[in-house]
């Protein structure tokens, strides 16, 4: 039964060409990179998530478009000292021009990747899908 659903969000424009938005976590967080994630809280629909997350976590407000990549899936992941059954729905939100990025505590660092680049730092085979699911579909 999953315990916590959670939204990850490709950050992304297209001018004048393709750059996506990935994040390193912090040490403490596990040090990988990925693009924006978090939790719904309750009463928030997925696109409210999108919003508050990406604002939250990149400072990032004005988003042009935010498309559903029809992508999710389960894992098991310790949070706070708990090992929960979780369930991510995968977005992409499109800016106009690549914005200034103010950085959350839960990050470190922060690139914006050609495809191929991010293909490179993404480790997580989900986080993979969903930037191809992203590439498929612009």
């Amino acid at each position: 039964m999953v315990q916590r659903v959670n939204v990850q969000v490709f950050v992304f424009c297209k001018n004048p060409c393709f750059k996506v938005l990935i994040l390193k976590r912090t040490p403490e967080r596990s040090g990988y990179w990925q693009p924006v994630c978090g939790g719904v809280e309750t009463g928030e629909n997925f696109i409210e998530t999108v919003l508050r997350e990406v604002w939250e976590e990149t400072g990032i407000s004005n988003m042009k478009l935010i498309r559903d990549l029809e992508y999710t899936f389960e894992y098991e992941e310790p949070k706070n000292g708990v090992l929960l059954d979780m369930q991510d729905f995968c977005f992409a939100a499109e800016v106009e021009d690549i914005p200034e990025v103010k950085l959350s505590e839960e990050h470190e660092e922060y690139k914006w990747c050609s495809y191929d680049e991010a293909k490179e730092y993404l480790t997580w085979e989900h986080n993979l899908i969903a930037l191809e699911k992203l590439i498929n579909n612009i």
